[in-house]
């Protein structure tokens, strides 16, 4: 079963204004402008207390690429971060300059949920696990629809001949990242394989090149952005979850 990540998400509004027709023989050519009014909501709602407030203070990882990084010079980037940037204009405005209604709050994964119980932040966007379909799920905040699907996978050495499936992981070493569920789902696929816990995948890639783990478990839209840093790798097997 492939686990899915869920966050808040909003639409932006468009509206088509329709050219009117000049008196000539030819066709008018049809022109398409975007509103750049800021967004009315009802009173009771969230998004007019955010807008009320002034700010929307959103909650991120730091090291999670390709969905939210960090940089040295204070550059924020990633999926989960430009997500956040649109729910931002969504609720302020087209014209507003997202960052400037932001605050990003980092956290890390075990902290993720944290931050909105103890209202550090007013939505967390960092790769939060929704519940398989069909199973109960007790949470103390709300889940929005999934926004990204993915499962996890199994990186290794493109020079690597021995591993070509989950079964081939048996006496293997697999690295994943620490507080994270994947080592547990990669036992659960291959009873004898052994796994090294890492903070980063980045370290992980690095135990990968020089020889200390034999592969490397995440998912897959993370291991295709490890491949970019190193093209001497490739994936192998099915989905491991």
């Amino acid at each position: 079963m492939n686990a899915r990540y869920r966050a808040a998400l909003a639409l932006l509004a468009i509206v088509i204004a329709a050219c009117v027709p000049q008196p000539s023989q030819e066709t008018p050519t049809p022109t398409t402008r975007a509103t750049t009014a800021r967004p009315k909501f009802e009173l009771a709602t969230y998004m007019y207390a955010l807008q009320t407030k002034g700010k929307i203070r959103i909650a991120v990882l730091d090291k999670a690429i390709p969905f939210a990084v960090h940089d040295s010079s204070g550059l924020r980037t990633g999926f989960e971060v430009d997500l956040g940037r649109e729910l931002a204009k969504a609720i302020f405005g087209p014209r507003q300059d997202p960052d400037s209604v932001i605050e990003w709050i980092p956290v890390e994964r075990t902290t993720a949920v944290s931050a909105l119980t103890s209202a550090q932040a007013d939505l967390t966007l960092a790769r939060l696990a929704a519940p398989e379909s069909g199973t109960s799920f007790d949470s103390p905040v709300d889940l929005s629809d999934p926004y990204f699907v993915t499962g996890e996978r199994i990186l290794i050495r493109s020079s690597n001949d021995e591993i070509k499936d989950l079964p081939d992981l048996d006496t293997k070493t697999v690295c994943v990242q620490r507080d994270t569920a994947v080592a547990e789902h990669v036992v659960e696929a291959s009873a004898f394989a052994r796994t090294l816990s890492l903070d980063t995948y980045a370290s992980c890639l690095g135990a990968l090149q020089q020889g200390q783990v034999d592969a490397i478990g995440a998912d897959e839209a993370i291991l295709w952005n490890l491949m970019k840093l190193d093209p001497n790798t490739r994936l192998v097997g099915r989905f491991v979850t």
